[in-house]
Order: structure tokens, then sequence, then C-alpha cells
């Protein structure tokens, strides 16, 4: 698996005044970041360990654009996201860097991050990552480096252009995804905050399903973002969308989260035993999927599971060899 951005795929075009968008690809699937130029610039988003280095400055250079970047806005811990934070320091030293504060200890350390998001989601149950997949995000993750803001959602981020740019709070995929709004053209860059039915690949078919943590913020965030009714939908990993097809899209990505969340209530109650993750992992893929990575089920699966089992729904059995539920 490629821990690289592609230097041969970048393209970077303005979408509207002050508003860039970046396109690379991280092992044959697309990663999109934005960029907002004012009398500052805004990035969102470093990639991973190599893409300031491959696509960000490149890019610049190529639009004849300097390679000062003002302020970094990390919209969530995930490695290619926040794993080229440590070289675009190094070649934007001014830049100050900023994330939210529910995820800024994974932002700032790499152990921390895979711990936090990978194998502690997973201690005492019967699926886990795999080494190399490890290995991977590993990679895909530069020198730990601090932020310098934390933000909680609700600032307002100007650039010098008369814009206002609003910082919210979206979580679901992680505990501190933040999303920008900016109301006046009623532009939502929203990363990962919104996943749709699965994440595709170049090609445009679906290999994951939409890897969130907290199924009720998730499902709250989508509403939120769609009462917005943007007219330019940017993400990290879709292609831009505008007006009806932004609606739908985000219609189509609630609609799966509450599909899942019924999918694993009656998965459980049919059968009329406890199961384990992997059972409900694979009976959920093989309802709603199915997908190459199985694997990103269990995010949605634990969700799912927490909110049935915080609703009295289901019962959870953590005393066996590996934690169960049922009915």
């Amino acid at each position: 698996m490629a821990t690289t951005t592609k230097p041969d795929t970048v393209a970077m075009f303005e979408l509207l005044p002050g508003v860039f968008r970046i396109e690379t690809e991280l092992g044959g699937n697309l990663l999109a970041l934005h960029l907002l130029r004012g009398t500052r610039t805004l990035l969102i988003d470093s990639g991973v360990r190599d893409t300031p280095g491959t696509a960000i400055f490149p890019a610049l250079a190529a639009a004849g654009l300097p390679a000062r970047i003002d302020m970094l806005l990390v919209s969530h811990a995930d490695a290619d996201h926040h794993g080229g934070n440590a070289a675009l320091r190094a070649g934007a030293p001014g830049t100050v860097i900023m994330c939210h504060e529910h995820d800024r200890p994974w932002v700032e350390a790499k152990a921390a991050h895979l711990a936090g998001r990978y194998q502690q989601v997973l201690a005492g149950h019967d699926l886990g990552y795999a080494p190399e997949l490890m290995r991977w995000l590993d990679a895909m993750i530069g020198a730990d480096t601090p932020a310098d803001l934390g933000l909680h959602g609700g600032e307002t981020i100007g650039l010098g252009d008369g814009r206002r740019w609003q910082v919210l709070h979206a979580p679901g995929h992680t505990a501190g995804h933040l999303v920008l709004w900016e109301p006046e053209r009623r532009v939502l860059i929203a990363q990962d905050a919104v996943l749709g039915r699965g994440v595709p690949d170049r090609a445009g078919r679906l290999a994951s399903p939409p890897p969130y943590y907290d199924a009720g913020s998730y499902i709250a965030t989508l509403a939120q973002l769609r009462a917005l009714q943007p007219e330019w939908l940017l993400t990290a990993h879709y292609p831009v969308m505008r007006g009806a097809a932004a609606d739908t899209f985000l219609a189509e990505s609630q609609a799966f989260a509450e599909q899942a969340d019924a999918a694993v209530l009656a998965i459980v109650r049919a059968a009329g035993r406890p199961l384990t993750l992997s059972a409900v992992v694979a009976a959920l893929d093989a309802r709603l999927g199915p997908f190459d990575l199985t694997i990103q089920w269990v995010g949605p699966a634990l969700a799912h599971l927490a909110r049935h089992v915080a609703a009295g729904r289901l019962i959870a059995h953590a005393d066996g060899p590996a934690c169960a539920w049922a009915a």
C-alpha cells in the first residue's frame, strides 16, 4: 500500500475567488486539500508525511503563488490529514497550526494517534488491525509536531479579503472534526465530516464503508450540515459537489448511517445468542456491502452497538474472551 502522494497526479484549481482545491492521489485514491487566500493564506489539512513536498508547495509554485502559508487548519486527526504537519512547518516555518482540542493529542503525537484511533478501539474484541496496516499508517505520519492553537468550534477566521469563515464542530468521524462554512457564497469545506455510502477509489467504486466512531454525533452532524443548504460541498475523497448534488450526498450519507443503525439492531436481535464484533461486522457487510476494506466496519459497528446499549435496546457482555452483544 502506498504511503506517499504521487507528484504526477497533482492538480490545483481555483473553484471560486480565493478558494483553491489541491488534488493528488494516495494509494490510487483521491486526496483533496483546500487552500483559502486573501491577504492571508489558510490551508485545510497537510496530507501525509510527504504531501507538502510532493503536492502542496509544487502546486503553489506552478500557480505562481508564494509558498507562505499563514495558518493550517487540521480538520481532524487522521494520517492522511495531519501526517504532513512536520513537513509543512519545515517548508513554511511561520505557519500557525490549529485543530480541535478533542483531536489535539492525536494530531501532535503519532504514538497517541495510532494507539487511540486504532489499537485501543479493538481491545477486548475478536478483531484486530493487521500489522501491515499499522505499519502503513505509521509510515504516513511525519515527526511529532505541536499545534499552536486548539479550537472548539464557533470561531471565525478572516483572511483580510472581507470574507469570514465560520469554524463549526462536526463530530462523528472523530470527536474533534472541524469544518469551515462561508455563508455568503454558501461554501462548506467538510473534508471527512460527511462520508456518503462509503469511501470510493479513484474509479468511483466504493472500497470502504463510511468510517465514523460516534453514531449519534455523526447523524446529528449530517443533519446540521444539510440544514446549511450548501451551494458548494468540498470534501477530501469525493468530487466537488454543488447545489442539488450536495444536498443529495448529505441526504444519502444520513440515510446510510440510519440504515446501519437499524441493521445492527436487527442483526443482534435475530441472532438469538450473543454476537461478537466479528460476527456483527460480517453480517453488516453482507447486508450493506460488500466492501473490500471490511475492517473499516469496526468503527460504525461499535458506534451503533454502543448507541443501542446506551438506549437499553441491547446488552453488552464483557465477561467472556471477547465482548459480545445480545438483545
